[in-house]
Parts: structure tokens; sequence; C-alpha cells
């Protein structure tokens, strides 16, 4: 009885088993696969929605085929089903493809791999035509690019812009820079908007300015400048994938990447410099004046000379330049001041040097012109410019017995180093001379005597430690914190508007990842925000957070939206804790 029971059991076992393993195979075989696109016809750039739907199983799906568009991922939903008590599961990937040249493109056989087993989608026909020029006014949104000098010398500043024209709500924006091969690059933080009007149609176009100076010649090519954009528009007749809103004609939101053209720039070399001539290694346009405090002075008093450079170009490369002093003067060179400001055209301001003269002997002199040589982008050639000369009067001082003199030594007869002894006057305690000096007085302490031998040790490390506290941090570090800090509280003030408001999130955040890694700088695109974070030590979600952060206030600087008050304090407040993680 035993015997045939347990046979039972395993005839049931096997039984159920098989039957498992045929269910499994048959919805093995059930699964299928389908890929549908909600129109056939874009233009470049303008994103195509594309659904991959999964019946019967779980599966990945390989779109590394799509050469000819760019894809992004829109998320996945699953829904199961029970129909007379079959079950059956589907599963959508929604993704946007954004066409990247004109032409009759295909959708290739999309490859969804389930259970091991590989299934493929049919093809797809995608007509994608080129827009409609930009002064047509019929395009939504557009971008351009240009720059301000196509044939510059090497050294000579030129502006790029790069400029967003949009006649519909936009959201969204992602703006990826060009790498600026062969320049040294700065983006221009204050950002322009404006309106104009294209063939009656109104555009309001936001511009990127970048100050370029190339630094080697010959032709070099800007890569295109890449912006990904969200678009608000009305259907204009129903989608597959639009849902009630397209019962009741609501708009829809579509993403476009859109991608300026490149731009070639032929750099040239600078002309041979004539022998002896001594090149500043200023490129623009430029001006020096030279001018003293005081014309007339005694000996030992001191005049100031201050000579400024000013004009557009690198003026922040200007070295001090020589002063041609006489030799009965002494000179003392002050640390130049600086002014550069930085706007649409570029690199301009002044360079301020000042010597203080001290002459040593009375007389008549003349400080002879001061020369700067540059090279005038305007003329094509090196420009010598020159102060006229300044005539100071030296008086004697009144004290001629304290005059400052010069001493020269005379080759035959040196200059004896001896002094004669000279009796001064009396000790103010009498000098004592008897045996009773000898006297043992009382003896210190050892307590008073730690303290008065520890006492100078003390104060070596007070002293130390202060001049530590009091010394000015001035690494690239300390000096990106300081910036981060000023942005914050800028942007906490409750009068400022949206852009500013935004731009000084962005400096905040910018600067404090620089900061971090003690590097000077003034932009990042996000996806250098998340390289930069991750390479000091945060975890790829709070990197990939941060970043997306970055990229959240240049959509909101891009759009042109108002911020409500909610949104703003929500922005602040990541900010400021990004801010204070990156400053631990």
């Amino acid at each position: 009885m035993g015997r045939r029971s347990k046979m039972t059991s395993i005839i049931k076992n096997t039984t159920i088993a098989v039957f498992i393993l045929l269910a499994t195979a048959m919805a093995a075989d059930a699964a299928s696969v389908r890929a549908v696109v909600d129109r056939n016809q874009a233009t470049v750039g303008e994103s195509i929605r594309l659904q991959v739907t999964i019946e019967g199983g779980d599966g990945e799906v390989d779109l590394s085929g799509l050469s000819d568009f760019k894809t992004i991922s829109r998320g996945s939903t699953s829904s199961f089903q029970m129909i007379n008590g079959r079950t059956s599961r589907q599963l959508i990937h929604s993704y946007a493809l954004v066409s990247l040249a004109a032409g009759n493109l295909t959708i290739p056989a999309i490859p969804v791999t389930i259970d091991g087993k590989v299934h493929y989608t049919a093809p797809i026909h995608i007509t994608v035509s080129k827009e409609p020029p930009a002064e047509s006014g019929r395009r939504d949104v557009y971008v351009t690019a240009d720059v301000s000098q196509a044939a510059p010398w090497i050294g000579q500043q030129i502006v790029y812009t790069f400029r967003l024209f949009n006649a519909v709500q936009i959201a969204d924006a992602k703006f990826q820079a060009p790498p600026f091969d062969g320049f040294h690059a700065e983006e221009i933080e204050d950002r322009q908007s404006h309106r104009t009007v294209i063939n009656g149609r109104e555009f309001i176009i936001t511009e990127v300015t970048f100050i370029l100076v190339p630094v080697k010649t010959g032709t070099l090519t800007i890569a295109p400048a890449v912006l990904q954009v969200g678009l608000m528009q009305r259907s204009r007749r129903p989608r597959p994938f639009a849902g009630m809103d397209a019962f009741f004609g609501r708009g829809e939101m579509t993403t476009r990447v859109l991608q300026s053209d490149p731009v070639t720039v032929q750099v040239r070399d600078l002309p041979v410099r004539p022998p002896g001539m001594d090149f500043s290694g200023l490129v623009g346009h430029f001006d020096i004046k030279a001018s003293l405090d005081q014309s007339d002075v005694k000996v030992g008093d001191s005049t100031t000379l201050s000579v400024t450079v000013s004009g557009s170009g690198n003026i922040m490369d200007c070295a001090p330049p020589a002063v041609p002093a006489p030799s009965e003067f002494k000179t003392y060179a002050d640390n130049p001041e600086e002014t550069v400001q930085k706007d649409a055209s570029g690199y301009s301001g002044s360079k301020t040097f000042r010597t203080a003269l001290v002459p040593v002997k009375a007389g008549q002199y003349r400080i002879a012109p001061i020369h700067l040589t540059y090279f005038d982008v305007a003329e094509g050639a090196y420009r010598t410019l020159s102060t006229p000369p300044s005539d100071i009067e030296v008086r004697p001082s009144a004290t001629a017995s304290t005059d400052i003199d010069v001493f020269r030594a005379v080759p035959d007869q040196p200059p004896s180093l001896k002094k004669q002894v000279e009796f001064t006057g009396r000790d103010i305690l009498p000098l004592k001379t008897g045996l009773e000096a000898l006297q043992t007085r009382r003896s210190m302490s050892p307590l008073i005597f730690g303290l008065l031998l520890g006492l100078p040790m003390i104060g070596f490390f007070v002293t130390r430690t202060a001049l530590r506290m009091m010394q000015k941090d001035e690494s690239p570090g300390r000096i990106m914190a300081d910036r981060a800090r000023q942005a914050l509280k800028a942007a906490a003030a409750g009068d400022t508007t949206d852009t500013d408001f935004l731009s000084s999130l962005y400096r905040a955040l910018v600067s404090a990842i620089l900061g971090r890694q003690e590097t000077m700088g003034t932009s990042l695109t996000w996806s250098e925000a998340r390289a930069r974070l991750t390479e000091i030590g945060w975890d790829s979600a709070d990197a990939e957070s941060a970043a997306r952060l970055l990229e959240t206030v240049e959509s909101f600087n891009y759009s042109g939206g108002k911020l409500d008050r909610e949104t703003r304090s929500d922005l602040l407040d990541r900010t400021r804790q990004v801010v204070r993680r990156l400053a631990r």
C-alpha cells in the first residue's frame, strides 16, 4: 500500500512539472512584439513618438541600430488582463525619436529579447523633410550661431553668439556648448532676451554669448552647438497616443533637438616684428597715459608716477611698462590696479601701474616718455604709443644736515668704517664696583622661573596662530567658495528678478563644484557637473540629482516663463543644500 502511494505521488509531481514546462513554452511561443509611431512625416530636429509593445513577457529593447535618430527614453508602463481565467501582460516602452537628417529614413527592425529568445518588430519608414527657411517665419523654433570676426589675428578676441528663436512656449531647455577647440573661451553670464518680428510673426530671441581668443593659427572649425527643448503645441490632427487630449483639443509637449551650423574661422598669424621691437603682447586697440601727482618735491619726499593702459582686447595680459626714472631717484613699484569688463563686445577696461619715486639729490629732472607697442587689429600692424615726458623739480630738504646722499666708493681711498668714540651721557643707574655686588640674592621659585622661561614660546605660538587666522586664503577653492556664497546671498534677496535669481543659482552651483576641485571657471554643462561630482567621491545618484538641478536652473532661464514663489523657494533650498555639502 505504501509503495502504491509513493508511485502515485511521483506520477502526480511529474505531471505537474510537465504541465508547467508546456505552459511556459506556450507562453514563450505566444510572446509577441510590435512597434508603432505617431506619424510618418517630420522635419529635421522634430521628434516622433515611438512605442514598443511587448505581449506575454518581459523583454529588453535594443535601439542601437537607430543611427539616423537621436533616441530619448520616455519611460515604460505595464498592464495585466484576465479573460476567461487566462492572464496576459502588456509592457509598453515609450521613446522620442529626433531625426538628424532629411530624407527617406527607416526605423529598422528592432530586436527585443524575451526569455533568451530574440523577437523583431517590423521596419517603419519615415519621411523627413528640411525645415523652411528661417526668414519665412514658418518655423516654430530654430537656432543660429555666428562669430563677430571670421578672419581674426591670433590673440584677437572675437564674440561667438548662439541665438534661440522661439514663437511658441518652450520648456526643459538643455544647452550643450561646442568644445571650442583652438580657442580660449569664456561665457558671458548675462544672457540677453528680446523680441523681433519675422515675416509678420513674433519671436523671442535668447542669446548665449562667448568671448573667444584663438590660441593657434590656421583654419579652425567651431562644432555645432546643441539645444534640446520641449515645445508646447496644439495638435493639428488626432494622433494614436493623444488620448483625451486630442478629443478636447489640448496642447501637447514635443521634444526638439536643435543644432546650429558649424562655424569656420580662419586665424591669421601676426606679422614678423622688426628687430629690436619691444612688443607688449597686447592685441586689440589700446591707449596709454602717464601722470605725476607732484612735480615739485624735496629731497627724500616721494611722488607717484601713474601709468594707465586702457582699451579693448587682452588687457588682463598687460605687463608693467619700463619706467625710465633718472639714476638720482629710488623707485618702488606698487601692485597694479585692474578693471576689466566682459560684455557682448568682448573684454575691455584698464590697468594702472603706480611707482613711487624718491629723489636723493636736488636738481631739475625729466622722466623720459614711456612706450607701449601693441598690435592694432583695425590697422593690421604694430603700433607704438608714447607718453609725454614729465619734468620734476627737486629742492633741498628743510634739514640739509639730514639730506639723503648717494655715496660712491673711491678706488684709492676706501671709506673708513670706524667711528670715533664719544661721551653721550651717564648711566641712569651707577655701576657697582664693590664685592657686595656678588652677594647672593633671594632665589626665584621654580614655578615662576618656568613661567618666565615658557613665556617666549607661548608668545611665539600665539603670534603664529593669529597670523594664520589673519592671513587671507587666495586659493582657487577659497575664491570659488566665496563666489558661491555671494551668489546664494544674491539669490536669497527678495527683490531680484527671475533672470537674476536663476543666474545667481547657476553661478552658485558652478562655483561650488569647481571650487571643490580647486579650479577657476564660470560655466559647466550638466554632464560635466555630474562627472566632476563623481570624481570628488559623490555617489552616482547624488551626482545625477545635483547635475539635474543645474540643468533645471538652465531650463527655467531659457524658457523665459515666470517663476512662482514655491518654485523659487524649492530651487533656492536645493541649491543651498548642494553648496553646503560641497563646502564641507
